[in-house]
């Protein structure tokens, strides 16, 4: 009795570790103080604390992916930490969130990305929405050296994808941290990614498919405006989100569009809302956004790993 006892005893002690782990690391606020909000429907918005009681840093958060098949919401960070996330609901609205996991993103070689090698920007997830577990598979954007990486749910390496030539090379670019700020899977083009700003060079953004297809892109004439991140919906439709902002004295401003393909293959654009700290909104620096499930979505913000801003996750509705 007692040799079946230890490995079932074993078995209920590793389960039970497996649920302590995850730790509450949000505290409900608000960022919506306008009167109204057209075009979406706020559905809660917490913040991130910046370390969790193991002393994680839960900061820098640049990219969100969604994994149904696992419940997690995966947060990537521009220092090369991938984050596990729980988020909880009570009545379809947003109330906290726990922290699962913690993993390093690594190279090929096994050892954890360092230096300017990990500046992940975005990122989605394979096989997300599949009905299996355990085959999910992240593919996650990067600036100061462009690339795009696919990794297991842990962090690990499994293989580089080939860029049209324009993507590859520095150059191109308007800074190294101005990269490949976005990127997405359409079920129609395939992987697509966008850079922060216009390349080098160019008036207007440029979207691109990873065969080599690109599309005109028109972003919103605000100073400082860029595109920080863009979810491809499964109909086809793209939900873009621009960032404005050019100094202290100016406003913040957030743009979220809606993007899909025309007949005659031209990308048509049309703003769904924009959020002005100028005009209620207590925003930050938000650059991530991932679908969760319908026309509902995550967007968080990158505190830039500064005492003075916030990450925080906002729950909407188209």
């Amino acid at each position: 009795m007692n040799r079946f006892f230890r490995p079932v005893g074993m078995l209920i002690l590793l389960l039970v570790m497996q649920l302590t782990q995850a730790e509450n690391i949000s505290t409900p606020t608000t960022i919506n103080f306008a009167r109204e909000t057209q075009g979406i429907r706020p559905l809660g918005v917490v913040k991130l604390n910046t370390k969790s009681s193991d002393d994680i840093h839960i900061t820098g958060i640049s990219a969100l992916a969604w994994d149904q098949d696992e419940e997690l919401l995966y947060g990537v960070t521009d220092k090369g930490l991938l984050h596990h996330l729980r988020p909880a609901f009570d009545k379809g609205k947003l109330v906290s969130v726990e922290l699962a996991a913690t993993y390093k993103l690594r190279n090929k070689h096994g050892k954890r990305l360092k230096g300017k090698h990990r500046d992940s920007e975005g990122a989605f997830v394979i096989n997300a929405d599949n009905g299996i577990r355990g085959d999910s598979e992240l593919v996650v954007s990067f600036e100061k050296v462009p690339q795009i990486i696919r990794f297991t749910p842990h962090g690990k390496f499994i293989e580089t994808y080939a860029l049209p030539p324009i993507l590859t090379h520095v150059k191109n670019y308007r800074t190294t941290n101005q990269m490949l700020e976005a990127v997405t899977l359409h079920p129609e083009k395939g992987i697509l990614t966008i850079a922060q700003r216009p390349m080098k060079g160019r008036n207007n953004q440029r979207l691109y498919a990873l065969n080599g297809e690109s599309w005109e892109y028109y972003m919103e004439k605000h100073k400082g405006n860029g595109v920080t991140a863009m979810e491809a919906l499964p109909d086809g439709r793209i939900l873009f989100m621009e960032r404005a902002w050019h100094s202290f004295m100016s406003p913040l401003i957030v743009t979220l569009k809606e993007g899909w393909f025309s007949a005659e293959g031209k990308l048509e654009l049309r703003v769904v809302t924009s959020l002005n700290s100028s005009k209620g909104w207590a925003l930050d620096n938000f650059e991530g956004l991932t679908r969760h499930r319908g026309e509902r979505f995550f967007m968080v913000s990158d505190d830039n790993n500064s005492l003075v801003q916030r990450t925080l996750l906002f729950y909407f509705e188209l």
